[in-house]
């Protein structure tokens, strides 16, 4: 079967929101609230039923260790509306007992790859991207998202557990984290309801209604 995605680098604008129900439920109004988006959002997959069971039971992160964590994960494929109408993966994942992760995997690469109906990305896409990942706040209300080159929010934790892990825990990340380790983001939004940043922020930010944070690490796009 063909990847949904094909070729790289890849895009990915995620979040980090708080998981304290029962999982398949989450999921279903996390896809129901992805309707309210500005961003027109269009499910390809059709067996949404099956994906959303799966998720709920996981999977061993290691088949061969009877102690393995058990990975709850899920990747549906979208058309999503932001720069044009592109292809994204969309990966839900728990990360802890108490965090899910939210990521919205693109074709990342400069150049268009017409041969799997792929459109790339040019410098004056980011402010596309970064209105996306505005939209996302305004509709979930994360603690943290971003937007980065092959990498997610999970890379601001200082943390490399096989996931779920307790070290992702939704209040583990702290505001003081934020800027230690965003060599590969471009925009960073954090939600000042969950602690301040301070008055020290070495990049341009702006204020995004009354509690989020925009904070611009690089205003160029480069695949690497």
């Amino acid at each position: 079967m063909v990847a949904w995605l094909q070729g790289g680098p890849f895009l990915e604008v995620s979040f980090i929101i708080k998981f304290n129900d029962e999982k398949k439920e989450v999921i279903k109004a996390i896809l129901k609230k992805l309707t309210n988006l500005h961003h027109q959002i269009e499910v390809v997959d059709t067996n949404l039923v099956e994906m959303l069971e799966s998720f709920d039971k996981g999977y061993p992160y290691d088949e061969e260790d009877p102690h393995s964590v058990y990975k709850h994960s899920m990747h549906v494929n979208l058309y999503v509306s932001v720069a044009g109408r592109r292809k994204s993966t969309l990966q839900i994942e728990q990360v802890s007992s108490s965090a899910l992760l939210i990521n919205f995997w693109f074709f990342g690469s400069e150049f268009d790859a017409p041969e799997w109906g792929q459109i790339g990305i040019k410098g004056e896409d980011l402010s596309d991207f970064k209105n996306f990942l505005i939209d996302l706040f305004y509709n979930f209300k994360f603690k943290i998202g971003g937007v980065a080159i092959e990498e997610d929010v999970l890379g601001l934790y200082d943390c490399d557990e096989a996931r779920p892990n307790e070290c992702y825990c939704f209040e583990y990340i702290k505001p003081q984290q934020l800027l230690k380790n965003t060599p590969y983001f471009i925009d960073i939004l954090w939600n000042e309801g969950y602690g301040k940043l301070g008055d020290t922020i070495p990049y341009y930010h702006k204020r995004i209604n009354d509690s989020g944070l925009l904070i611009s690490i690089s205003n160029s796009y480069s695949e690497f």
